[in-house]
């Protein structure tokens, strides 16, 4: 009897993948199962969380191997949730020699010379244009050099707004972003000539056409109206805390990504392998090296001012003021170094996702498997595909908001910031905006299932009342899984809500 069971599994767990398996069980009279529980002897391969249907174990579609079935409520259910997404373990007991289970990493060490390497200073010829001629009504901001995308779609909306807005924004960083904001005094930002050392910077806006126009500030420079940050600001300063003189506005989740030039063979990697690349410079005094990342002069990264930065140093648990690479100065310059990498095999960097997303051709973003999850994924859920359904879900954990900072004054933001500002602040966000946002890579808020309270936290349920998750599907993918609606009557009990043209729960 032993020997028949044996081979009647042995049968079934052939039969599981096949969409007969069910009927052919049922036909026969044979209950395998009470339960999903009961179904875990029956999985195969890497895709094949197995599910109790009449009685018999069918294979779901959903893996990897092992995934979390139930409604996901702590950090490491939502990493590790079931998903059809495509996904990539990366092995570190056989890459790295990191084979005990949670046995701390080596400790940081401090970043030592790159060798000869250092950024590139291109050559900047200054601008002919004066930013003061960008539009009747000017709004100057500072801050994240990855606004760009994002800046570029809203500058439509804002040229249609009554009366009209353009903005005029200096690339720096997130911290510089904050700064410019919570400062003692009005924070003015100037045109920065270039030296030997250091890059020439002029602010720069998006023109009706959305072609990038490079122009040059009053000689007295400009006060800035708003700070741009991809980081909550008392991670820059625990004391700039928003409240009566300064406002904080919360936007679009941005994903960033360890990112490979398209040439290289690399597919994965772990937060332990980041780790010990940005950490020790892929030298691992408890295993193995990080191959084939081991040369510090080919890691592009941004000094510790930078979202980039300091969400990955969040993430992978290195100082964000010591990083192993070169500071290649900008997000134009780590994309760029990537592209034109003389060992794109050991070349690494660390790109917010609208950048990769234009070039992927020539870029590739990593699967990135977190601490304590099974295997690894891409911010989409396949390598061809736009849709953020990994960081929108919880899969994929490198990611942060996009943070408006502006002075209050008697209460309030000023006109010009105000004008930028406030489309943010509604919880229905105009359709318009949402598609910008989605258009620069970026996630609206309503379209999340989680979220964080503090940068790189836990993850929760998604707070946000109003939804468009059904949008973005539409949007990214040409298809929602969704009833259409014109009004909330077109809709059933179970999605009351008729959001952007689609039946949502909110």
């Amino acid at each position: 009897m032993a020997k028949m069971n044996k081979a009647l599994n042995s049968a079934l767990a052939v039969l599981l993948p096949l969409t007969s398996a069910c009927s052919l069980m049922f036909d026969r009279g044979i209950t395998q199962c009470a339960t999903d529980l009961d179904c875990a002897t029956f999985e195969t391969g890497d895709t094949a969380y197995a599910v109790c249907s009449q009685g018999v174990c069918v294979n779901s579609g959903l893996g990897p191997k092992g995934c979390f079935s139930g409604t996901p409520t702590a950090t490491l259910e939502y990493l590790n949730a079931c998903t059809a997404a495509q996904n990539l373990s990366f092995d570190n007991c056989a890459r790295l020699g990191l084979c005990v289970a949670d046995a701390p990493l080596p400790a940081p060490l401090p970043p030592q010379s790159a060798g000869a390497v250092t950024a590139t200073i291109k050559a900047v010829t200054p601008p002919t244009v004066s930013c003061a001629d960008a539009g009747p009504n000017v709004i100057y901001m500072t801050g994240t050099s990855d606004f760009g995308p994002l800046l570029q779609k809203v500058t439509p909306l804002l040229a249609a707004n009554s009366p009209p807005y353009r903005a005029v924004f200096m690339a720096g960083t997130s911290c510089g972003g904050v700064s410019a904001a919570f400062g003692a005094t009005p924070t003015v930002i100037k045109d920065v000539a270039g030296t030997a050392t250091k890059a020439a910077s002029y602010a720069y806006y998006y023109d009706d056409t959305g072609t990038q126009v490079s122009c040059t500030l009053d000689t007295d420079g400009k006060v800035v109206d708003i700070g741009v940050s991809n980081l909550y600001s008392t991670v820059c300063d625990p004391t700039y805390v928003p409240g009566a003189t300064v406002a904080g506005y919360l936007g679009p989740v941005v994903t960033f990504g360890l990112t490979v030039p398209a040439a290289s063979t690399q597919k994965s990697i772990s937060v332990e392998a980041a780790h010990i690349i940005f950490g020790l410079g892929g030298q691992n005094p408890a295993g193995l090296k990080a191959s084939p990342w081991i040369e510090p002069a080919y890691y592009s990264i941004r000094n510790s001012g930078a979202g980039s930065t300091a969400l990955t140093a969040a993430l992978i648990d290195v100082p964000r003021a010591a990083f192993w690479g070169v500071d290649r100065l900008s997000t134009d310059n780590i994309r760029d170094s990537l592209k034109v990498s003389p060992a794109p095999e050991q070349s690494i960097g660390i790109l917010s996702i609208d950048y990769v997303d234009k070039d992927r051709g020539n870029l590739r973003v990593l699967s990135l498997q977190a601490e304590g999850q099974s295997s690894g994924y891409l911010p989409d859920s396949t390598d061809t595909s736009l849709n953020k359904a990994n960081v929108r879900d919880g899969h994929y954990p490198l990611w942060g908001y996009v943070h408006f900072y502006t002075a209050n004054i008697n209460g309030a933001p000023s006109a010009a910031a105000g004008a930028f500002v406030t489309r943010f602040s509604v919880p229905n966000l105009d359709r318009a905006l949402v598609d910008a946002m989605i258009d620069a890579s970026l996630v609206p808020q309503c379209a999340m299932k989680v979220a964080r309270v503090t940068e790189m936290g836990a993850f929760v349920p998604n707070p946000y009342e109003f939804q468009c998750g059904c949008h973005f599907d539409q949007r990214t993918t040409g298809r929602a899984s969704c009833t259409t609606c014109v009004t909330p009557n077109d809709c059933p009990a179970s999605a009351p809500a008729c959001n952007y043209g689609f039946c949502e729960t909110e």
